[in-house]
């Protein structure tokens, strides 16, 4: 087994290292989605789904908008990136059947332009931030740069859990109709749509600390607001990578060649 272990490392490592194999390939997927658009349909439904929702929300919650409203809207951004990795990832390989029957290539490299996919309408959708501060600035800090290791955390994280529910969703297909409801689920007990103050002091409360999808996402969030992120969630979300890029690792080593069987 550790030589299986060692032989899918190197090949992840070396897969990883070629960007511009599965880069192009991801590119290429995002030039197709925004075909004969300006500014493409995904961004202009998340800002409506921002200035709409959000509005609505602030008000009922009886919070100040201006305060709320960033803070949802980066929540959002960040929730739109899990989700979306890991219910395509649910998918990768079955979606990408035909080419794994037709081209030798490595699995993990369907994973990583997936993934990077992903990560390019992220950036794309991080505009909607830029825009909402010059309409309600709030006040930046030099935690900012740490939304980078924030976001390595939460994007090792994503790879190793949408390689384990890729291969797992190969074999059984019916787990990928769980993850997608279990994602709808999970978005109403993360801190998107409410704020952990809300719920402090609460029973409620232990939510926001032992749901990991809280936790990562904060590590994005909190330093692109210039809030702190506590030492307890820093090192939550790297167990939380490890951990996943373990797992990820370990599932990829022994079924990475009965894929193709699977499809």
């Amino acid at each position: 087994m550790g030589s299986r272990i060692q032989a899918a490392a190197r090949e992840i490592v070396s897969q990883g290292a070629q960007f511009d194999r599965w880069g192009t390939l991801a590119l290429m997927d995002v030039s197709l989605r925004y075909r004969r658009t300006v500014i493409g349909p995904l961004w202009i439904t998340l800002a409506a789904t921002i200035a709409s929702v959000g509005t609505v929300y602030a008000t009922l919650f009886k919070q100040n908008i201006a305060d709320f409203l960033p803070s949802f809207a980066v929540g959002l951004i960040v929730w739109t990136l899990i989700a979306g990795t890991l219910q395509e990832g649910s998918n990768v390989f079955v979606a990408s059947g035909h080419l794994i029957k037709a081209v030798p290539a490595p699995m993990i490299v369907h994973v990583l332009q997936m993934t990077a996919r992903n990560v390019v309408i992220f950036l794309h959708h991080l505009l909607l931030v830029g825009l909402l501060y010059l309409v309600m600035p709030w006040p930046l800090h030099w935690t900012l740069v740490l939304a980078v290791p924030g976001f390595v955390i939460l994007l090792v994280t994503l790879i190793g859990g949408a390689t384990t529910i890729g291969l797992l969703c190969a074999r059984f297909r019916d787990i990928g109709t769980a993850i997608v409801s279990g994602l709808q689920f999970i978005f109403f007990l993360t801190p998107i749509i409410w704020t952990e103050d809300e719920v402090r002091g609460t029973t409620l409360h232990w939510l926001t600390r032992v749901n990991p999808f809280a936790t990562l996402l904060d590590l994005v969030r909190k330093p692109l607001l210039s809030q702190p992120a506590d030492a307890e969630q820093w090192l939550l979300g790297s167990l939380y990578a490890v951990g996943m890029a373990a797992v990820g690792l370990g599932c990829y080593a022994r079924y990475r060649h009965r894929v193709a069987y699977w499809l």
